[in-house]
């Protein structure tokens, strides 16, 4: 019987076969690299949109498919007789991201990045926008739409639902004739919309922060994507390749390059939006967010975007890998910190609280 830390990876989607390829596309990856480390049992857990769960032997597709389907309640069972030490979550869809991270937490699993009730104020991201401003980041002016209201805002602006990741239902709308399709399309995600003022194309960046174990926040080399005036916005094409239905299976490439050129007053620019950003939204463990710099050199806060699978090529690995800490270590580092905390809380059982 094997000593070592059962670290459960928690797949899948309670809500589309969409945000399903997503997962699996990500917690694959994870699970490929880590299965030589030796250093914890990890265990795949797969949420169906049906509503059942699997605990297949590995992310292979005759794994997922062989593997057996069972209720929620079979699942908590097997769960417990797990008695895993830690979660890694892996699901990017609303439900996952907010009611399965809180699951965790009622079943005394220590989860691994930020909390339920983080990530549920950083999916919403009129009240993200909002919270990170009343602390000094700098953002672009927007309004909030409901389904048969119109923006009060001059084009160009950006049409976002306020609610979806991923750049679903997002469109750039830099004519009022395009304005009613661009709506009709995000409503299909969300029924409130974000309008948002259009930062013209200077830079476009992703700038992430790793929490050290004496709670210092690193700033980690940031990711620049290559736009152009003729494609300035990226989009789910732009992350993610699908197949005929739609379903992602792959990572898009694309141009970008880490670490970004950033001299130093860019630098300590993006290393205040972080730092603020991470403590405004009481961000654990790491924080990434999506930064439009103007063509005068000014950063915009855009999005938060909170989550990791801790595959090689998951954003925040690969920005650290850059900074010297390869997947390993940063992976450890976080699921040992986890660990941690459910020592130091003293709680030693996995099961419902209560």
């Amino acid at each position: 019987m094997s000593t070592r830390p059962v670290v459960l990876h928690l797949c899948g989607s309670a809500a589309s076969d969409y945000y399903e390829g997503v997962s699996v596309v990500y917690a694959t990856g994870c699970l490929q690299e880590i299965a030589e480390h030796g250093t914890y049992t990890n265990v795949a857990c797969i949420v169906h949109l049906d509503g059942s769960w699997s605990f297949p032997s590995n992310m292979s597709e005759e794994a997922r498919s062989s593997a057996e389907h069972m209720s929620i309640d079979q699942a908590v069972l097997k769960i417990k007789e797990l008695n895993p030490s830690a979660v890694v979550p892996h699901m990017f869809c609303l439900p996952g991201m907010t009611a399965f991270r809180g699951f965790c937490d009622v079943m005394n699993i220590p989860l691994v990045g930020n909390p339920a009730a983080v990530m549920a104020l950083s999916t919403n991201k009129w009240q993200t926008r909002a919270l990170v401003a009343c602390h000094g980041v700098k953002v672009p002016a927007a309004e909030m739409v409901s389904m048969g209201e119109v923006p009060k805002m001059q084009p160009p602006f950006m049409v976002k639902p306020c609610n979806e990741d991923n750049s679903q239902g997002v469109a750039l709308v830099q004519e009022l004739s395009a304005l009613q399709s661009a709506l009709d399309d995000a409503f299909q995600f969300d029924h409130e919309v974000l309008v948002e003022r259009y930062v013209p194309l200077g830079r476009e960046l992703r700038v992430a922060v790793l929490e050290q174990d004496d709670k210092s926040l690193q700033l980690l080399p940031c990711i620049e994507y290559f736009l152009t005036e003729e494609d300035p916005i990226r989009t789910a094409a732009h992350k993610l390749v699908t197949d005929q239905s739609g379903k992602p299976v792959g990572l898009a490439s694309g141009g970008r390059k880490c670490p970004a050129d950033i001299d130093e007053p860019l630098r300590e620019k993006l290393r205040d939006l972080a730092t603020r950003s991470h403590k405004a939204l009481g961000c654990r463990d790491y924080s990434l967010y999506d930064v439009r710099v103007d063509p005068q050199g000014e950063p915009y806060f855009i999005e938060a975007c909170l989550y990791c699978s801790f595959s090689p090529q998951s954003v925040v690995v690969a920005m650290a890998a850059h900074a010297g800490q390869d997947q390993r270590s940063v992976f450890e580092m976080l699921v040992n910190r986890a660990i941690s905390r459910k020592k130091a809380a003293g709680t030693r059982t996995v099961g419902m609280k209560g």
